[in-house]
């Protein structure tokens, strides 16, 4: 089903470009609204809050979207600590955002060819072995790299901070996404 929030022919499927460079850029660095009809696709919520993720994707009509849209939020990350760079992944009663590979730059090419690394992309999946929905859902965060502007001076220094845990700016956007392939095999009894 098509979402509701949108106009006839619309899709809203940005790249990772454009979340970094049009809307996480936009809202953290510029500190600036986003245009009214983007509010309809980027929320504003905790993704790392003890609501479990189902909830939050009914809350926000995600049982209304085509079956590879997912679910946009702004949110800002919590430390575990003040002075560590460890992020809080808890969500819903006992579940965790599991990270399940290294965290990838995104790069921006401008009109001469050349590409800068702008943000990192991470790929997460729901863990909570007492949960029907185990692996069920999947978070793609993306996150500035750089003073927080999203502007790299040297890229092999980026390409290193890639792998860290480090974050230049604690605000990121999320995509919540149902993990199709999980409920296929849930109800084919896999």
């Amino acid at each position: 089903m098509a979402n509701p929030h949108a106009p006839v022919g619309f899709h809203f499927r940005p790249s990772d470009q454009e979340i970094i460079r049009f809307f996480l850029y936009t809202m953290v660095v510029k500190r600036e609204p986003l245009m009214l009809l983007y509010n309809n696709f980027v929320h504003v919520d905790d993704l790392f809050s003890d609501k479990e993720p189902r909830e939050i994707w009914e809350d926000y009509g995600g049982d209304q979207l085509c079956d590879d849209e997912g679910l946009y939020f702004f949110c800002e990350l919590k430390r575990l600590n003040l002075k560590g760079s460890y992020i809080h992944r808890k969500i819903g009663v006992g579940g965790s955002w599991s990270q399940g590979e290294p965290p990838k730059l995104v790069y921006y090419k401008d009109g001469n060819g050349n590409a800068y690394p702008i943000g990192r992309k991470r790929k997460f999946r729901y863990e909570n072995q007492q949960s029907e929905e185990h692996g069920g859902w999947h978070l793609d965060e993306y996150s500035l790299v750089g003073g927080g502007d999203g502007h790299e001076q040297n890229a092999s220094e980026n390409y290193y901070n890639a792998s860290s845990s480090n974050y230049d700016s604690y605000f990121v956007i999320c995509q919540l996404r149902k993990n199709e392939r999980s409920y296929v095999n849930k109800k084919n009894g896999r």
